[in-house]
């Protein structure tokens, strides 16, 4: 029973010296944090493309051939 015990203990510590998990939850933060940005950056851009296509668009409707 002592044998299990200490066994248990040591598994225990090994599990929280162990900073595996840690990375990978910094790292999942990271790349949410990333995709983020780039889902907002995407729509605000993708607003000002529609815009210029629909410009542009305009333009080119306005245009008469002689």
């Amino acid at each position: 029973m002592l044998q299990q015990l200490l066994q248990m203990l040591h598994t225990i510590n090994r599990f929280r010296r162990d900073e595996r998990g840690v990375v990978y939850v910094e790292y999942a933060l990271l790349v949410t944090v990333i995709a983020l940005v780039v889902i907002t950056g995407a729509g605000l851009l993708g607003n000002d493309i529609n815009a210029l296509f629909n410009g542009v668009a305009t333009y080119i409707g306005a245009i008469t051939t002689p």
